[in-house]
C-alpha cells in the first residue's frame, strides 16, 4: 500500500456509532512530525499505535497505545503497577507488561482508520497540527452539549483521564478548545483528494 510521508489520522471503533446510529463515530485523531526537524512518516506514527502482528507494542512510544492501556487495566482489573511509569522501562517490566500490550494491540488493531494526505514541513504552525487540532475541538464533546456521545461501554469511559471520558475521543490535547471555522474548508479540499 502506498502511504503518504505525513498526514492527519481518524481512528473509529466498529461497536462506536454516531447519533444516527449508522455512521462509525470518530473515536482519536492525530498526526505525528509536528516539532521542527522531527522526521517521523505517517506509517510509522499508525504501527507505533497498533503494534505488530504478533501483537507487541510499547505503550511508552505512544499515548494512545497508554490511554487504552490504562482502561483496560481499569476495566479487566489487571495488575499492572508499571503501566505508564516512563522510569522503569527495563526487560523485566516489558516481560510483565506484555500481556496488557497484547490486548491494546487487540483493541487498536481492530480499529478501521483513514488518513488526510498532508505533506508539509514539520512545525507547530503546519497544516497537520491545525488539522489536527480543530477537528479534536469540532468533535470533543467536553464541556458542551454532546454530538454523537460515546456508547455507555465505550472503553474510553474507563480511561484514567478525565479528558478522554468528557470528550469521547483518545485525546487529551484541544478537547476543552473551540475550533476554527475555517478549517473546515481546508479539510474538506485535502479530504476530496483522496
Amino acid at each position: 500500500m502506498r502511504w503518504p510521508n505525513r498526514g492527519v489520522y481518524f481512528f473509529f471503533e466498529e461497536s462506536e456509532f454516531r447519533e444516527n446510529g449508522q455512521e462509525l463515530r470518530v473515536v482519536r485523531i492525530g498526526t505525528h512530525a509536528v516539532s521542527q526537524g522531527a522526521r517521523t512518516s505517517l506509517w510509522n506514527r499508525l504501527r507505533g499505535h497498533k503494534g505488530t502482528k504478533a501483537g507487541r507494542g510499547n505503550h511508552r512510544g505512544s499515548i494512545f497505545r497508554l490511554h487504552v492501556g490504562s482502561a483496560l487495566i481499569k476495566r479487566l482489573r489487571i495488575d499492572c503497577r508499571t503501566w505508564g511509569a516512563w522510569a522503569v522501562d527495563r526487560p523485566d517490566v516489558r516481560t510483565f507488561e506484555h500481556p496488557v500490550e497484547m490486548k491494546v494491540s487487540q483493541e487498536i488493531g481492530a480499529m478501521p482508520f483513514v488518513w488526510v494526505d498532508v505533506d508539509d514541513a514539520p512545525g507547530t504552525n503546519s497544516a497537520r497540527a491545525y488539522i489536527e487540532r480543530n477537528a479534536i475541538a469540532l468533535l470533543s464533546n467536553a464541556g458542551k452539549e454532546p454530538i454523537d456521545p460515546p456508547s455507555k461501554h465505550w472503553l474510553g469511559l474507563d480511561a484514567d483521564r478525565a479528558e478522554i471520558r468528557q470528550s469521547g475521543l483518545w485525546n487529551v490535547k484541544h478537547v476543552a478548545e473551540s475550533y476554527d471555522p475555517k478549517f473546515i474548508g481546508l479539510f474538506a479540499e485535502l479530504a476530496r483528494s483522496i
